[in-house]
């Protein structure tokens, strides 16, 4: 009777309370002779193919883990210093430089430049006095503005109570679907990443790369990327690893991370991560570019390349590394002290070649690690190709190394 009352009636009929209190990921089948009620226990999981972002919390789901980013730490107070950056930059909100006639005349010239259509036309038919006063006002209005920036982002802070910094470690799970191996239609798996706030002690030393779990406790977002993305707290979610016998009814899910070299790197999809040991040639001055802090690394592993004329040389992999200019991130990333040395890089992503100076080209997100050190868990993989570099780079003359930097 309930099942044919609710067919011959539209969901929108139904009205909002009573679809408010529905989950899409909350409503299973039943068998028609089943008593009616609310079930007390969570049936089968959920497909992770049938998780939808606006779906609501997933009570289960089955998926496989194929990367495991390292933790990360989030501070409370980013997005309130975020706010007050984008506010100083939108104007000057009050600054002032000082009161003398350099300074009157400077700010004439700042503010024409600035309304102007084409202010590089404009300062090439300034004389050198007006182009000093400008130069000397500049500096002193970002002087005054960093000054004024400092003190109310102090006192915002201070009267948000956050003062003192409250920080929340937290880290990224990539997850794929489960094709079953009876399947016989197209494989097609859903990928997603999860980030688990405040993660357990066991979350972060248990979970591993290329296993299946059944997860609970897990809510989507609302996203329109392919990828899925979805959020848990530690505390109040679970990651149960499935036994080998039942994991060995799917399809194989995994691709274990492996060294790539500078020789095959074409072969790699842009836009994809990748993991690499290579020997630091040039290491960049960290400039500042549209509220970023950038800084780039040029490395090789010895492989050789043939350019159009027909030369010989050594294959190179630019690295841009990059952060939010307001961090307090130590700065340079990379130190201009492992020039010489060779380093393991893991979760880089690939940008397009180069072409004009015949460069492959990466990028370090928040989620790349680097390491010195072959002998570190996460960069284990990379122990071997790193050994062959170093010996490369002993074996190669001095001049043949140098002529890199």
């Amino acid at each position: 009777m309930l099942e044919n009352c609710l067919l011959d009636r539209s969901f929108e009929s139904l009205g909002q309370d009573f679809l408010a209190g529905l989950h899409q990921h909350h409503l299973l089948r039943a068998h028609w002779a089943d008593r009616l009620g609310f079930c007390k226990e969570v049936g089968a999981p959920l497909a992770f193919n049938c998780i939808k972002g606006n779906g609501g919390p997933v009570p289960k789901t089955l998926a496989g883990i194929t990367r495991i980013y390292p933790i990360l730490y989030k501070e409370r107070r980013s997005a309130l210093v975020e706010g007050l950056m984008c506010e100083y930059e939108r104007g000057g909100n009050g600054v002032h430089s000082q009161n003398d006639t350099d300074s009157e005349e400077g700010a004439k010239v700042f503010k024409l430049l600035e309304t102007a259509s084409e202010p590089e036309l404009l300062m090439a038919e300034m004389s050198l006095e007006q182009l000093t006063s400008f130069t000397t006002y500049k500096s002193k209005f970002e002087a005054a503005k960093q000054i004024q920036m400092e003190k109310s982002v102090a006192k915002a802070l201070e009267e948000a109570g956050l003062s003192e910094r409250d920080v929340t470690p937290f880290m990224r799970i990539r997850l794929v679907g489960l094709t079953s191996l009876s399947y016989e239609g197209v494989h097609n798996p859903k990928e997603g990443i999860v980030t688990i706030w405040n993660p357990t002690e066991r979350q972060r030393t248990e979970l591993t790369e290329g296993k299946i779990y059944i997860m609970k406790g897990l809510v989507p977002t609302v996203s329109d990327s392919e990828t899925l993305y979805l959020h848990a707290r530690g505390s109040s979610s679970r990651w149960e690893p499935l036994s080998p016998k039942a994991s060995s009814s799917f399809q194989p899910f995994f691709n274990p991370r492996k060294p790539i070299s500078l020789s095959n790197f074409g072969g790699i999809p842009l836009s994809s991560e990748f993991d690499i040991a290579a020997y630091i040639v040039y290491v960049g001055n960290v400039y500042t570019d549209v509220e970023q802090k950038k800084q780039w690394v040029f490395v090789t592993d010895g492989s050789t390349q043939r350019s159009r004329s027909g030369e010989i040389s050594n294959s190179l992999l630019a690295i841009s590394f990059s952060t939010p200019s307001m961090d307090d991130l130590p700065t340079p990333h990379i130190s201009n002290s492992l020039v010489g040395s060779v380093v393991g890089f893991c979760n880089l992503i690939k940008r397009a070649k180069d072409a004009k100076n015949n460069m492959w080209v990466g990028e370090a997100t928040e989620n790349s690690v680097y390491s010195i050190n072959a002998e570190a868990a996460y960069s284990s993989h990379l122990k071997t190709s790193s050994s062959h570099i170093q010996t490369w780079a002993k074996l190669s003359s001095f001049n043949s190394v140098r002529s890199l930097h």
